[in-house]
């Protein structure tokens, strides 16, 4: 037997992604797409109109007289992106950075919500990532989670 057949045969072969991180990753760029939709759509006039998440008047204003919240809104964009490339290719930091940042826009959301200027579609997009990040299959593809041993022996009684 050859070197490269017999390396391939002591290699565990690598089981498919789940199906539940892929929805995952949509839902994360879709956020970020839409971060970055809204910065341009604050910064530049002539993208205002053609906006649909352009709808978001206090978020719109506090980016066109603050520059540096816009900064933070595709900084946030960029950290996402990264963060549904490490979880793509299995890396436990890609699903602690998307845990973190979902994190501090659930804060935001939580701020914004007793301050009664919430944005309920923002908040419905958070929770639902929440939730498909804690889905075991998402936590065990990227290493976060032991996976569960099919035969694993019933404790003895």
């Amino acid at each position: 037997m050859s070197e490269s057949a017999s390396q391939s045969l002591l290699k565990p072969a690598r089981q498919r992604l789940p199906f539940t991180l892929y929805v995952l990753a949509g839902l994360m760029l879709f956020k970020a797409v839409a971060l970055v939709a809204v910065v341009a759509g604050a910064t530049l006039e002539t993208l205002r109109p053609i906006l649909v998440l352009a709808a978001v008047p206090e978020l719109m204003r506090m980016f066109r007289e603050t520059p540096a919240v816009g900064s933070f809104g595709l900084a946030f964009s960029t950290l996402l992106i990264l963060s549904v490339i490490g979880m793509l290719s299995r890396q436990r930091t890609g699903w602690l950075l998307a845990m973190v940042i979902t994190g501090l826009f659930v804060a935001i959301d939580i701020f914004g919500y007793l301050n009664s200027s919430a944005n309920h579609l923002w908040m419905v997009l958070n929770i639902v990532t929440v939730f498909y990040l804690n889905q075991r299959d998402v936590r065990e593809a990227v290493g976060a989670a032991e996976p569960v041993e099919a035969d694993r022996a019933a404790p003895a009684t």
